[in-house]
């Protein structure tokens, strides 16, 4: 039982408590109120409202109805099918447009080629030759051909006229923007140089340097001592053949000049059967995996630019896979490349990263040379290849010298070496050195290989003058 003076008092407290509540309330009502007549408030509401109306407005503007070229929010996401062809004189890549560089579809062959694509209303294609990034463009307006898949069952044409623009600092893609405000203008000049022209052009002065006579200089790239002098090719041929701090190797002479140091008579060739760890070997493999392997390419004509045209091989039919950024930093890799600069004597800026190849039953690369007559790129001539054998192969598979009747079986961790110029001018090719990837009977064969040039080849391929872009 509460006492009555309790109960009394009890009453008392709510009641004040009541008032108490009502007079905050009434006092913040009439805060808000003078808020809302205040200037500041009427301000802030106008530029809301104004704000609200411009977004509206540019979204109305942007979405209008029968712009095929608008990003309209408001496309109704459906699966279809579009029609691709190609009435220009180029052979054309056709890439769908995934936010960045664009992920490539397929090729359409010139003059009346098509081709069918599975795909969703909204999405973006843009079309560039064979082979290059270089977009297709329409010649009265020069901009690119790109297509919007605006509604299911479209079809687009590449019209007979569409050929590179020429204006050749172009902006190849949608990205690009964004790319140069990130800062890789700077750190990755020569991709963007050729594939983001205009975006690196206050930074770079990228519309002069897009002329790869100007870009591409020995002197401007400060790339001046070769690794080799007339007389170095036989001296460190001939090192390998007789030090012996090079017997843990384990050397082995197929080829020298005149046999005197064993082998056929001929030009150098010679293996270490014990160069690399199996550990090593399978880091490698795991590298290209990492990477992706594709199938291998060749190179062909150089554009305005200096890029050269990727082909697809029919000599050539094995899968390959460029071992740079996080396939060049595994301690594995890092460790046989030291061991490569070790025993040649040629710094790592004058490599290419390691090409790992991987070879199935039945594939093969037939004749040909990894040097060119003379190679008047900054970087020079290969002047030597460093083949490692990641595998061993049941059958086939052999390396085989064409012109020396010469070959070589492959073995986990086995080095094959040869020069590909000769000893009294190493800026020009030996033409004895025509070589062959004999086709794989049973088993599957892997390999890699540095290319070493006969001057810095980092530098240069950092400017975009090496030809090749990925």
């Amino acid at each position: 039982i509460v006492p009555s003076s309790c109960a009394a008092f009890s009453v008392t407290q709510e009641v004040e408590t009541e008032r108490e509540h009502r007079r905050h309330a009434n006092m913040l009502h009439t805060s808000r109120l003078r808020f809302m007549n205040s200037p500041i408030f009427l301000f802030f509401l106008l530029l809301v409202l104004t704000s609200v109306n411009v977004s509206v407005k540019a979204q109305t503007e942007q979405c209008a109805e029968g712009d095929e070229t608008c990003q309209a929010k408001n496309v109704k996401v459906v699966e279809t099918k579009i029609k691709i062809t190609n009435k220009s004189k180029h052979r054309a890549d056709i890439y769908w447009d995934d936010g960045g560089y664009g992920s490539l579809i397929g090729t359409v062959d010139q003059r009346g080629d098509s081709m069918n694509i599975n795909t969703h209303t909204g999405h973006y294609f843009f079309i560039t030759r064979h082979g290059l990034r270089e977009g297709l463009h329409d010649p009265e307006t020069d901009e690119q051909y790109r297509f919007f898949v605006s509604k299911p069952d479209l079809e687009f044409v590449v019209p007979e006229s569409a050929a590179p623009s020429t204006e050749p600092c172009q902006d190849r893609f949608s990205i690009c923007k964004n790319e140069a405000k990130l800062g890789k203008c700077s750190w990755s000049p020569g991709w963007m140089i050729v594939h983001c022209c205009k975006s690196c052009d206050e930074e770079l002065d990228a519309a002069r340097l897009i002329d790869p006579k100007v870009r591409c200089t020995r002197e401007n790239l400060n790339v001046t001592e070769p690794a080799w002098k007339p007389g170095d090719l036989n001296k460190l041929f001939t090192s390998w053949a007789t030090d012996e701090q090079f017997s843990p190797y384990d050397p082995h002479v197929l080829s020298s000049p005149g046999g005197e140091f064993g082998g056929k008579s001929g030009p150098w060739v010679l293996t270490f059967d014990n160069f690399f760890t199996d550990a090593e070997a399978d880091a490698l493999i795991k590298g290209g995996e990492m990477m992706g392997f594709q199938r291998s390419t060749d190179q062909g004509e150089t554009n305005a630019s200096g890029e050269m045209v990727k082909m697809v091989s029919q000599t050539r039919t094995s899968s390959n896979a460029w071992c740079s950024g996080q396939c060049e930093r595994l301690p594995e890799v890092i460790s046989v490349t030291k061991k490569i600069v070790k025993v040649t004597g040629i710094p790592k800026k004058n490599y290419e990263s390691f090409q790992i190849l991987g070879y199935q039953k039945n594939q093969f690369y037939r004749r040909h040379h990894d040097s060119s007559m003379r190679d008047e790129t900054p970087s020079g001539p290969r002047i030597m290849t460093f083949f490692l054998y990641l595998s061993d192969v049941e059958e086939g598979g052999e390396t085989h010298f064409t012109d020396l009747d010469l070959s070589v079986k492959p073995k986990k961790g086995r080095a094959l070496v040869w020069p590909s110029v000769i000893d009294e001018d190493p800026a020009f090719w030996d033409s004895r050195m025509y070589h062959e990837a004999k086709d794989v009977i049973k088993g599957e064969k892997y390999a890699a290989n540095h290319w070493i040039h006969l001057y810095d080849y980092v530098g240069p391929n950092h400017w975009g003058c090496t030809g090749s872009f990925s």
